[in-house]
């Protein structure tokens, strides 16, 4: 999944300014079941948090990043998504700090789309009315 507001690995977007306004953070679309059954909506900071990361050298390590919440129901019950490099350069909003070191053993490519985490909700975000949560599938 991918936003036409971010191009690729949104080398450029920095030096956009209506792209950064547009998403002044990273973002974590969740269903709005799994934000009901949370307490979370829209425009709340979240964390997701994972103590069992797979390194490279097989070992094990923890990572986190924070996001804001985005209530979408592009994403099915029990799913997130979030955006590998996103957060305006902020490593602390970059959701590969989740995402497992080593490649799989069949295509030998890294499973960054396949990190897995605890999500807490952390409290309202100074975004929540200033950044349009409006859905984005509209055609």
């Amino acid at each position: 999944m991918r936003t036409n507001e971010h191009w690729q690995s949104q080398f450029d977007d920095i030096r956009i300014p209506y792209r950064g306004d547009r998403f002044p953070a990273n973002f974590l679309e969740i269903n709005p079941k799994d934000a009901e059954a949370r307490g979370i909506e829209s425009g709340d900071w979240v964390e997701v948090s994972n103590d069992n990361v797979l390194t490279q050298t097989g070992g094990r390590s923890s990572g986190s990043f924070e996001a804001l919440a985005y209530v979408s129901n592009q994403v099915p019950p029990g799913v997130t998504c979030s955006y590998f490099l996103a957060g305006q350069g902020r490593i602390d909003q970059a959701a590969n700090s989740i995402t497992p070191g080593q490649t799989d053993p069949i295509n030998n490519r890294y499973r960054y789309k396949l990190g897995k985490g605890r999500l807490t909700r952390k409290g309202e975000s100074e975004f929540k009315q200033t950044m349009s949560f409006a859905p984005r599938n509209i055609a």
